[in-house]
């Protein structure tokens, strides 16, 4: 074996309910297209999919252990507090005799690049940025019998030289993707027996400038958006479709859409191709809410458009403005109800707090989020009603504000890739502690009581669904009180006050939580 890549267990850490934050969707198929673009070159690549076949960190350095190869990519995902645990097991397979080169490639190295290669000397590069050709030009180099080093100059590769310093060439994206072969599907069979969506990727990169968001920093912010064509998408399904029957898609692209007129014309051309080819199909994709206009949506729902994700962020102008999503608030309403028209409830992507919330933006969330009937269930409610921003290291506002940002004073050994902050309005992070943990009580919950179609019989799912109306009532209540409750009076942001409303709060959740459990005995 000359290359495994290695798709590493994903320890959960109970304290972070934000996971879907961690890593764009646009990320999972980065070992897939590494992968094909390997065999494509005659190397021998296996895929281990560790987190895919529920393998522990014990089970993965076993399975590693026994296998010869010359060279680990490793897709490494951050995982908050439990992101050591990558390391460890690296530090171990070195530990049990693996020589092989080791490499990290994805979003959270390409940014951690320095703190990697600084502290953790069994690594030994880190891709950053693209992952295909740069790990191409590494297996290749290390497959002739050499060994790595500074002099090599491997673009998009992250090193270091004899003097143990970190040395890194940049190496532009990818400028036609429509080059690149389709990506592996070695495990697509397990994954159909898990039920997982088929993931394609028409697109990379944002023609957006959001100042919470790494995607284009991770592609290169001077080539922003680059779309596959719509006939080059239409045969990777077409082939999905024909050889392993597979109807149901979701584009991984963070943006499905490309700029202006020009991306809805490319959208509506893959609409007609899979209509023109009778192709029951269903999918569904990420976008913004300027992308929504009827003609296109109109031909994708027709071709079998079923889910939307919105990236709508917030229903407050000035912190749309500070996030610099050059939306308006008008234009998210119009997106929603448009959708809506058509038949598709919506998805969203919205931050309720962030570091220069007011109370003035946390109440125009609220609103919106009331005005447009978004907050249906629990969990849905929950993780919209206590929603921070996350800090990545590569986004704008990472760079910007840290400088001036109040620190938690939270350490770990992955930092600085996540920065921890205080809202700068004290009262603002006073009431976001408070409904955090209102929010987490409720997301702790078992799944099957969130999610009532666990329940089979009539009378389960009308008791269960009576339920989730009243524990989702009452959550936007206790929001609704302690918010105003934080209008009006000067001194709710100290600590005393924070901690007994906290107590109190969490007290009706779990009474409400009591009282349903000893009903359904």
């Amino acid at each position: 074996m000359s290359v495994i890549l290695l798709e590493h267990p994903r320890t959960k850490d109970p304290r972070r309910q934000e996971e879907v934050v961690n890593a764009p969707l646009s990320a999972c198929l980065f070992t897939g297209c590494v992968a094909s673009v390997l065999r494509k070159n005659a190397i021998e690549v296996e895929v281990a999919h560790a987190h895919l076949r529920d393998w522990s960190l014990e089970q993965t350095v076993t399975y590693l252990s026994k296998k010869p190869f010359r060279l680990l990519c490793v897709h490494a995902m951050y995982l908050w507090e439990k992101t050591q645990d990558i390391f460890d097991l690296l530090s171990t397979l070195r530990s049990r005799g693996v020589t092989a080169h080791i490499n990290l490639y994805g979003y959270y190295p390409t940014f951690a690049y320095k703190n990697i290669l600084e502290h953790f000397p069994c690594i030994d590069s880190v891709t950053v940025g693209e992952p295909e050709i740069t790990i191409l030009d590494l297996g290749q180099y290390l497959l002739t019998g050499k060994n790595v080093s500074s002099e090599m100059n491997i673009p998009g590769l992250a090193c270091r030289n004899s003097a143990g310093t970190v040395v890194f060439h940049p190496r532009p994206p990818i400028d036609d993707l429509d080059r690149l072969p389709f990506p592996d599907r070695q495990d697509i069979a397990l994954y159909q027996k898990k039920g997982i969506v088929t993931y394609v990727q028409g697109s990379r990169g944002c023609y957006g400038q959001c100042t919470f968001c790494y995607l284009n920093p991770f592609f290169g912010d001077e080539n922003q958006w680059r779309g596959r064509s719509a006939k080059n998408v239409f045969d990777e399904i077409f082939e999905l479709y024909t050889k392993h029957a597979i109807t149901k898609y979701y584009f991984s692209d963070a943006n499905f859409f490309g700029p202006g007129k020009v991306g809805k014309e490319r959208a509506i051309t893959l609409a007609e191709l899979i209509l023109a080819n009778n192709l029951e199909i269903s999918f569904g994709f990420e976008c913004r809410a300027n992308d929504i206009e009827e003609h296109s949506i109109s031909r994708l729902v027709m071709a079998g458009l079923t889910n939307v994700f919105l990236g709508l962020e917030s229903g407050d102008p000035a912190s749309l403005k500070r996030l610099r999503k050059h939306l308006t608030v008008d234009e998210n309403k119009k997106a929603i109800q448009l959708l809506r028209e058509y038949g598709i409830e919506p998805t969203f992507g919205f931050i309720m707090f962030e570091p220069h919330s007011t109370m003035e933006s946390v109440r125009n969330n609220f609103e919106f989020l009331k005005e447009m009937n978004i907050m249906m269930t629990p969990a849905v409610t929950a993780h919209l009603l206590h929603h921070r921003q996350t800090l990545f290291q590569g986004t704008p506002d990472y760079q910007t504000m840290m400088p001036d940002t109040p620190w938690s004073g939270r350490e770990t050994s992955c930092l600085p890739y996540e920065a921890f902050y205080t809202i700068k309005d004290q009262k603002v992070e006073a009431f976001s502690q408070v409904i955090t943990r209102v929010c987490s009580t409720v997301l702790s919950l078992p799944p099957t009581f969130l999610d009532c179609a666990a329940n089979t019989s009539t009378a389960s799912i009308e008791s269960s669904t009576s339920a989730l109306t009243l524990v989702n009532n009452t959550l936007i209540t206790i929001f609704e009180k302690a918010l105003l409750h934080f209008e009006t009076h000067e001194d709710s942001h100290s600590p005393e006050v924070i901690q007994e409303m906290s107590k109190r709060l969490m007290h009706e959740i779990r009474v409400l939580m009591e009282s349903f459990s000893l009903s359904h005995k």
